[in-house]
């Protein structure tokens, strides 16, 4: 039997039906049974594995889309196009044309034909950071769209551009293991799967209502469950319960159309209201005058384009200081957030475990824990099914010290919708520049976050542009050290620093004295920080690796990896193009007196609900090396 086969027979089961019942022998029983008794915690932090006697596959939700995917197969089509409700007449243009490009198409079947498993996960109006000078110019209109189309088989995401006007594909581009957002179908799926199995009902105690769900459409992976394998597609759909102070994580396996798993978490004390005030997040003004066109800033000798992206944040480019380039791009592209349990001392590693057909590697981490959490993405307020969204447009604002004016700085807020209730996040994205040519990258967390240890890691892409290319170096052994190839570093508290503040440094191939030390953050900025422990990548320049909005990347839970090892190929940096990836890492604290990376709400002195802030501060700082060596 060939490999093309055994792919579709598998695909076939998957979505004809074996999504439920499956056969299990009395010693699978065992096994299954061992597992929940090794995860068992009183405390509130155990995972639960579904029972067998949860049919997932009778619920309506799925077995429709099993249904229409059947019938997809048996008109020789294998992508499944978004239902029209979720189309404007535009989009129904886009997606009608790529489903007829062949690029686009290229990797929906085997070369013996045999159909893969793809959906159209989004069509919506091309933004900013999408785009390519060349592609910007055609859709310069506002006449172009992306289709975004996820291959469940391969793991990849394919994203074309169409000119809708013209009715022709722009462009298309593929990402090997990575995962988009999903669409709204998807949505409805994890939701009704979270909803009406039985074991989360167990779990909660009551048969739960959507009201109480949130979090459903976020990509999640799950150490210690089928999700840990990063080529399904998994989605956490997330019950809060603010009496007992903790939430239940429904892990969806969106590949297999099944609960994986169920994982509890404390929440930490909490005051939050049931309800919050409205707010207008002004979504159609930020949407055409930030994320669908670039917008030019001139001030202080310094010049950049700036725009909010799908899923990056904000990001400023082609960055100048009197008129000498700095950067070609900034930006921070995901923040990792992990979640830690208890109980790995109970763990059986020796033995091979097999549930729902799938193999259960347990990874025992440090102090008896393990891990679990999201991958949190910032993005425009509309045509995303991101839900860490902007609010309100940019701010930009004077950076004053003693009273005098120093610089300025451009902020963006990002938030969940119900910020600050527990499992709802807020971020900031900060780009500080100041009067001597020195600039910083700033991301701020605002927690709440679903439980009170978290461990937070934004991903900062900083692709530094000098004259001639970069040389980059690291100060060890009292010298700096130049890098020749990719490589990573990781940080400590005993690092020597250059003049007591620089432990990196970027600097123009073509003149010594241009360029920059780089100063990690150490608490010593007057912002309340705990330090950035951070990891620092460098890697040559590629524009398929981030230039443009960048997925998912990596994994949200396995901290001794930040995603961008994938990009580390053992190629020459040294006087290159290259980019600095810094990753911090943090860690929350919901301690009386000692708050950190949280939120919480309160009553004020005239009785009325606050929100309470303990924001926790992360990145570096770039001051010209000319400034340092006067």
């Amino acid at each position: 039997m060939t490999k093309e086969i055994k792919i579709s027979i598998g695909l076939l089961i998957i979505g004809l039906g074996a999504i439920g019942g499956v056969y299990m022998n009395k010693q699978v029983k065992k096994q299954e049974a061992a597992i929940k008794e090794a995860l068992s915690d009183k405390s509130d932090k155990q995972i639960i594995l579904p029972d067998y006697s949860d049919k997932i596959a009778d619920i309506d939700e799925v077995k429709n889309y099993v249904k229409v995917l059947a019938a997809n197969y048996r008109e020789g089509k294998s992508v499944l196009p978004l239902e029209s409700n979720e189309l404007d007449s535009k989009g129904e243009i886009a997606q009608e044309v790529a489903l007829k490009n062949r690029e686009f198409l290229s990797d929906t079947k085997t070369d013996k034909g045999i159909l893969l498993h793809n959906d159209i996960m989004r069509v919506q109006p091309a933004i900013a950071s999408v785009m390519d000078k060349k592609v910007k110019a055609e859709c310069k209109d506002n006449n172009c769209y992306v289709v975004e189309k996820y291959n469940f088989a391969t793991n990849a995401t394919t994203r074309a551009i169409v000119n809708v006007k013209k009715r022709r594909v722009v462009s298309v581009n593929r990402y090997a293991n990575m995962q988009p957002d999903i669409s709204n179908r998807l949505t409805r799926i994890a939701k009704a799967i979270a909803l009406k199995s039985p074991s989360i009902t167990k779990e909660l105690g009551h048969k739960p209502t959507p009201n109480e769900l949130s979090m459903a459409n976020v990509r999640t992976n799950l150490k210690e469950s089928p999700c840990e394998d990063k080529n399904h597609l998994c989605v956490a759909p997330t019950f809060a319960d603010h009496q007992k102070q903790r939430a239940l994580w429904a892990i969806v396996d969106l590949t297999d159309l099944k609960l994986a798993a169920a994982k509890w978490a404390g929440l930490g004390k909490t005051y939050t209201p049931a309800c919050i005030d409205e707010r207008s997040l002004q979504n159609r003004y930020i949407m055409e005058n930030y994320c669908q066109k670039d917008n030019n800033l001139t001030r202080d000798g310094w010049s950049f384009i700036y725009h909010l992206t799908g899923s990056d944040g904000l990001e400023i480019r082609d960055l100048k200081f009197k008129d000498k380039s700095v950067a070609k791009s900034l930006k921070i592209v995901d923040w990792h957030v992990a979640y830690k349990g208890l109980g790995a001392d109970k763990l059986d590693t020796n033995t091979t475990s097999v549930v729902a057909g799938h193999k259960v590697e347990f990874v025992k981490g440090e102090n008896n824990e393990y891990t679990f959490g999201y991958n949190d993405a910032m993005g425009c307020p509309m045509f995303s099914t991101s839900v860490v969204l902007a609010f309100n447009g940019p701010q930009i604002r004077p950076i004053v010290e003693g009273g005098k004016k120093i610089g300025f700085y451009i902020m963006q807020d990002f938030r969940n919708p119900k910020w600050p209730m527990a499992c709802n996040y807020r971020y900031q994205n900060r780009f500080e520049f100041y009067n001597d040519g020195s600039f910083r990258v700033v991301g701020v967390n605002l927690g709440r976050g679903c439980s009170n240890k978290a461990i937070y890691r934004p991903v900062m892409r900083l692709d530094i542009d000098l004259a001639g290319g970069e040389d980059f170096a690291t100060y060890e052994n009292k010298k700096w050290k130049e890098w020749q190839i990719e490589g990573k570093y990781q940080s400590s508290k005993s690092d020597e620093l250059y003049e007591n503040r620089y432990l990196y440094r970027v600097k123009s191939v073509d003149d010594d004295k241009s360029g920059y030390y780089i100063e990690p953050n150490r608490g010593q900025f007057k912002d309340g920080s705990r330090g950035d422990n951070e990891r620092v990548f460098v890697t040559k320049f590629h524009e398929n690796e981030g230039d443009e909005d960048l997925l998912t990347l990596g994994s949200c839970c396995k901290l001794d990896e930040d995603g961008v090892e994938g990009y580390l190929n053992d190629e020459v940096i040294e006087a290159a193009n290259s980019v600095i990836w810094y990753v911090p890492k943090v860690q929350n604290d919901d301690r009386a007196g000692h708050e950190y990376c949280w939120a919480d709400s309160g009553i004020d002195n005239k009785g009325n609900p606050i929100v309470k802030l303990y924001p926790c501060t992360v990145g570096p700082k770039f001051i010209p090396i000319s400034e340092v060596n006067k």
